[in-house]
């Protein structure tokens, strides 16, 4: 177990990992993501993530770093993956994530971020295709409206 300490907009945070990999770098470029208050409970879509292209795997890291003080550290996504984010997945370098496909009545377009204690943080991607004031509206609707995973 290896406890790392970091320091992300003023906040200092530690986690323990087992594999001394996460948390992973301050991001290089600020995920679009909109989040539900933390006690959003169960089965709830904790929030949206507008990704900024359609490789999705080459914006993990930055997401999951900003998501890490949250969740934790995670080790598991379970989501739909397309051929480009796959292909990429290839030739990344091993960061102790797997890739799973989507769980059990998991809904497409939700990814489910599943972290070491078991816990999954589910979030709706946007496509990054999106015009963005629709991007923006489809964000807030998801954790303003109380979307829930059935």
């Amino acid at each position: 177990m290896t406890r790392q300490s970091d320091l992300v907009n003023g906040l200092l945070y530690e986690v323990e990992t087992a594999d001394g990999l996460q948390p992973f770098p301050v991001p290089t470029r600020t995920p679009r993501l909109v989040l539900r208050g933390q006690n959003s409970g169960s089965g709830q879509i904790a929030g949206a993530w507008w990704p900024w292209t359609s490789n999705l795997t080459a914006q993990l890291h930055d997401l999951i770093s900003v998501l890490t003080p949250r969740t934790g550290p995670i080790e598991r996504i379970a989501f739909d993956w397309d051929m480009l984010s796959i292909n990429q997945r290839r030739i990344d370098n091993t960061d102790g994530i797997r890739f799973t496909v989507p769980l059990p009545g998991q809904p497409a377009g939700v990814m489910c971020l599943i972290g070491t204690d078991r816990r999954g943080t589910l979030l709706v991607v946007i496509p990054p295709t999106t015009q963005p004031q629709r991007a923006y509206d489809d964000m807030r609707s998801v954790v303003d409206d109380g979307y829930r995973v059935a």
